[in-house]
């Protein structure tokens, strides 16, 4: 099932300082998939961009490429970008600020260690939740 999302303007009004939107009249469609890697879920993803030459950003877990390496591997590899999702899909606003940070960080590790000449500084929070403090420090 596809799902779209808009992000509530309260929440845009929380954090000015970030990217909400791209220049409307540029005509460009910007893929992104969470909670990844998986497989079979995100090879059939990777099989299905590949099929229309379309890159994607894939924003992963980092307990997911502990556990499914050579499927992260797949993503490097045919070029899409990385994004990190925390190690393990916290929410930020339910978790304290030093395990969220920790956690986060845990991620970009993971992500550095299978992958360390794909740099990235692409952050999405899971469920879209995070506290002021936790996004100053990210």
């Amino acid at each position: 099932m596809l799902r779209i999302y808009q992000t509530p303007a309260w929440l845009k009004a929380f954090f000015p300082k970030y990217l909400w939107r791209k220049n409307k009249n540029e005509k460009v469609l910007y893929l992104t998939f969470d909670d990844g890697p998986i497989p079979e879920v995100t090879e059939w993803v990777l099989d299905t961009l590949q099929a229309y030459q379309a890159k994607a950003t894939f924003f992963c877990i980092g307990d997911n490429i502990r556990k499914h390496p050579s499927v992260f591997q797949q993503i490097i590899t045919q070029g899409h970008q990385i994004g990190n999702h925390t190690f393990n899909h916290l929410k930020g606003w339910r978790t304290p600020f030093d395990k969220y940070i920790k956690n986060t960080q845990e991620c970009a590790e993971i992500i550095e260690i299978n992958a360390p000449q794909h740099k990235s500084n692409l952050f999405r929070p899971p469920y879209g939740r995070i506290t002021n403090q936790q996004a100053k420090h990210l």
